[in-house]
């Protein structure tokens, strides 16, 4: 009888919710010989801190990648100590290397950085390179959000999924 009320509680407690946070970047990646147009589109997830997809279109690079990159140096913009540089883990996928950084100047106090990211221009970008000839490109300027993604957490999910079953299976104790 005393664990009812946890089932009870676990059944009507709502499962959390990550967001898929897209962002792009529309623009030119350039080095000191060479200019290009491209198009990136990166998603991050404001619920394992990290960077969770990237799709990256120019000329000289191009790749599509998914996996996990976490933020470095995570921790929130705040008044005191106010940490002004940031950016994913880079990665590799085929013949390019990736690495997105963030400059927080203008980020608020206490502001998510996952939330904000069209917020950190003109500083942020990117520095990419075709690995094969170690031709590095960077692209420096504003990140878009396009979209953003409410998706329920599995473990919670799992959870909330448990507290039925008990709910169920002590209801049948019963009867």
């Amino acid at each position: 009888m005393k664990v009812l009320p946890l089932l009870l509680a676990l059944c009507f407690m709502s499962p959390a919710h990550a967001a898929l946070i897209t962002y792009a970047y529309t623009n030119k990646i350039e080095n000191q010989h060479e200019s290009y147009d491209a198009v990136g589109l990166f998603t991050v997830d404001d619920q394992r801190r990290g960077l969770v997809s990237a799709t990256f279109t120019s000329i000289p690079v191009n790749f599509e990648w998914e996996g996990f990159v976490p933020l470095m140096y995570d921790q929130p913009v705040s008044d005191v100590g106010q940490l002004y540089e940031n950016g994913f883990e880079p990665f590799t996928v085929g013949d390019a290397s990736c690495f997105l950084y963030l400059d927080l100047f203008f980020l608020d106090a206490g502001e998510d950085i996952f939330h904000n990211l069209d917020k950190t221009a003109p500083f942020e970008g990117a520095s990419v390179e075709v690995v094969s000839t170690h031709t590095g490109y960077f692209f420096i300027a504003g990140l878009n959000k396009v979209s953003t993604v409410d998706v329920p957490e599995p473990a919670s999910t799992a959870l909330f999924g448990l507290g039925l079953l008990g709910l169920v299976a002590s209801r049948r104790k019963r009867c």
